[in-house]
């Protein structure tokens, strides 16, 4: 085997693992991994054959065919999104692989001995897959999952530079330049990535405005919630007011009914006096308005969804933190495990919620939920469902934020979360 050739091989598995670090299977990772080695083993030997047998120049002329077009039906198929994401993430893999297999093709031309191309490209994956696992893989999947509408456009600039490599890379007189093709072919190298760069940008831009609309709508619920406790304290104050004007004429209706010794009449008096007054109760979960309102509002809500709650809330009177960021990881944290009790039987669904402030400001919140449960790397908590997702990675962000430690944990029945400061 010459050293083009193994280096060619070299290529192809990096592209794999590459396309594998961006990728988001519909499948969880270890049936992923042995679905994705079943299929692309002998993928892969059948290529190599072909590369054995035919060369290295000849073999890149029909690669697109024996090897990309399987593979991209094949991923299709594993793709949790079966649309621009897919396309691509999958066009932008290749299409930077091919690149660095061309360019090294054009240098060594000048650099005989094929040590370019043997150095050149053992060293730039391995730099390339570490630059992805570290600074882009952990965004991008979180952009693949929020970021739904304008994929197709970015998909079909990544189709035309994946089609116009695969062009170069088969035309003789490209393939080895003459002096005044360097220019061009250098812009072109320059393009592609910054190109990429610049989509990924606009992403990230778009996964700002996605967060943004999230937050400002949970700030919506969180004043809302504010406005109706208000109104219940307004409630019941006008209702003490009330008692407490009839609070005379009620004490001599009772020393009445003591004088003349109707004891029965006088203990149906006290009850229903007592009823009265229940009315006027209002519990308070803390003394910060803010986070009593939370509390108020999601504790509510659970309760009418017959989730047996439990709380010991201690609220120290001076927070470490701004109250309003605290109210929303709390909001974000009840009704996440308001969610995931929602799934299961009424004689099943659990909350938990504590908060001590003594030795240290903590919390915790535990619920039942049906025990799938999935993390990703930084190991918070991953769904697919529509709509969720936004609270955990709100809740780290905070955590991060306010230099606070988080650890969110899932046996068969229960999930924890846990807070602290």
């Amino acid at each position: 085997m010459t050293i083009k050739s193994f280096t060619i091989i070299w290529s192809l598995a990096h592209t794999l693992v590459m396309f594998l670090l961006l990728f988001k299977s519909r499948y969880p990772n270890k049936k992923t991994i042995t679905l994705t080695f079943s299929a692309m083993a002998p993928l892969i030997i059948i290529n190599m054959v072909l590369l054995m047998f035919m060369g290295a120049d000849s073999y890149m002329k029909i690669m697109l065919l024996t090897l990309s077009l399987p593979s991209l039906v094949f991923f299709w198929i594993l793709s949790r999104y079966r649309d621009g994401r897919f396309v691509f993430t999958f066009c932008m893999v290749d299409t930077i692989v091919m690149e660095i297999i061309y360019a090294t093709n054009i240098i060594d031309q000048f650099i005989p001995g094929d040590w370019v191309i043997l150095f050149g490209r053992l060293i730039i994956y391995p730099l390339i897959e570490w630059y992805i696992y570290k600074k882009i893989r952990t965004p991008y999947n979180e952009i693949q999952s929020q970021v739904k509408k304008g994929w197709w456009i970015f998909a079909f600039i990544g189709a035309l530079f994946y089609l116009a490599m695969t062009l170069l890379m088969n035309m003789p007189t490209i393939s080895e330049p003459h002096p005044e093709h360097i220019p061009l072919l250098c812009i072109m190298f320059i393009l592609v990535p910054v190109s990429y760069m610049n989509i990924f940008n606009t992403l990230r831009h778009q996964q700002k405005v996605h967060n943004s609309s999230e937050q400002e709508n949970i700030l919506k619920v969180q004043v809302s919630d504010i406005k109706n406790r208000i109104e219940e304290f307004s409630v019941a104050n006008s209702k003490f007011r009330t008692e407490r004007h009839d609070f005379r004429h009620k004490l001599q209706t009772i020393s009445r009914l003591i004088e003349n010794k109707e004891y029965d009449q006088l203990e149906n008096v006290v009850a229903k006096y007592g009823e009265t007054l229940e009315e006027t109760k209002i519990k308070r979960y803390c003394e910060n308005v803010v986070l009593d309102a939370v509390f108020s509002s999601y504790i509510q809500r659970a309760e009418a969804l017959k989730i047996n709650i439990t709380t010991n809330i201690k609220i120290p009177q001076v927070l470490p933190v701004n109250d309003i960021e605290l109210a929303t990881v709390f909001a974000n944290a009840i009704e996440n495990a308001i969610h995931a009790c929602e799934k299961l039987n009424e004689e099943n669904r659990y909350i938990s919620i504590k908060v001590i402030s003594v030795p240290k400001f903590m919390v915790q919140i535990e619920n039942t939920y049906d025990g799938n449960s999935e993390f990703n790397e930084n190991g918070l908590p991953v769904t697919h469902e529509e709509g969720h997702g936004f609270g955990t990675r709100s809740i780290a962000a905070f955590c991060d934020k306010n230099n606070a430690f988080y650890d969110f944990k899932a046996d068969k029945e229960k999930f924890t979360l846990r807070i602290a400061f």
